[in-house]
């Protein structure tokens, strides 16, 4: 019986030696780092590569307000694609797109490259949540209850104050009003991107409301001067508008591309400038303010 217990306690021995053996040999090889991770693909390479570059564009670089900041140079005009090396030569401060970017934009280096270096203001066409999500200024300057995402913003300090206002379209009193109350916010120059199909009613409102240096960039069609409009105890409107109201009968025919505002706070003055592709001078008007 004694010879069977150390037989017993022999096997067992050598049982647990065996299973302690095998887990060892099992965790290796599940922690061989050669075992564990399969070899990627070609196709698996390219898919990933192909994930992240969407998302890149998706990720458009964005760049922030400076509220104080004393606004010398704006550039403006709808979103073409052969425009943005001209547009950056002129160093400007703040953006305005004057319609709704194209989506091919996002993979266009110099349209990113701008877009990292100065602000953008856009006219909204896409539902307030879409428009929020690709353009986060908005979050700050719509409020949460309202239902539209027209907006304004308002630069600079004490008496060199600019105020961008943007709308897509003016379908409700309700937006009308809204505009008579930005423009009773004192500033020096005021700019306002609207359809021209809404000139007339926007043009009585400016008078009934007394508004003075006023630019309207128009964002319903392409444009190719500006055209001065004389208001009796206000003084001149400046907008721009299709070669067909075009005042100044020497621009050339040449299509622009995007215009510049620069303004020259000493003097009190802004010029108003149109330009081609190329980032020739078509036409300069001027505005004292």
């Amino acid at each position: 019986m004694k010879n069977l217990n150390i037989l017993g306690f022999i096997f067992g021995s050598l049982t647990v030696s065996a299973l302690i053996t095998s887990c060892q040999t099992t965790n290796k090889e599940v922690t061989n780092p050669n075992l564990a991770k399969p070899l990627a693909t070609e196709q698996y390479q390219a898919q990933i590569k192909s994930d992240k570059k969407k998302q890149a564009e998706l990720d458009l670089p964005f760049r922030g307000f400076e509220n104080d900041k004393v606004i010398k140079t704006i550039a403006f005009g709808s979103p073409e694609t052969n425009c943005w090396q001209a547009i950056q030569k002129n160093n400007p401060e703040l953006m305005i797109l004057t319609s709704v970017p194209l989506k091919n934009l996002a993979k266009l280096p110099e349209y990113r490259s701008i877009r990292e270096k100065v602000p953008f203001m856009c006219t909204p066409s896409e539902t307030k949540s879409d428009f929020i999500k690709n353009w986060p200024y908005a979050k700050n300057v719509i409020p949460e209850n309202q239902d539209g995402i027209y907006h304004s913003k308002i630069f600079g300090t004490k008496k060199n104050l600019i105020q961008v206002i943007m709308v897509d379209q003016f379908d409700s009193e309700l937006k009308w009003n809204w505009l008579e109350s930005e423009f009773k916010k004192p500033t020096a120059l005021k700019i306002l991107t609207s359809p021209t199909r809404d000139r007339d009613k926007l043009i009585a409102l400016i008078k009934k409301s007394k508004t003075k240096n006023i630019i309207l960039l128009s964002n319903d069609r392409p444009v190719t001067a500006f055209e001065k409009t004389e208001i009796k105890d206000l003084g001149p409107i400046y907008e721009s508008t299709s070669a067909d109201r075009s005042i100044a009968s020497s621009v050339e025919t040449t299509p622009v591309i995007f215009g510049v505002i620069r303004i020259d706070w000493s003097d009190r003055e802004a010029q108003l400038e149109m330009r081609n592709v190329e980032d020739k001078k078509l036409q300069v008007v001027e505005l004292k303010f």
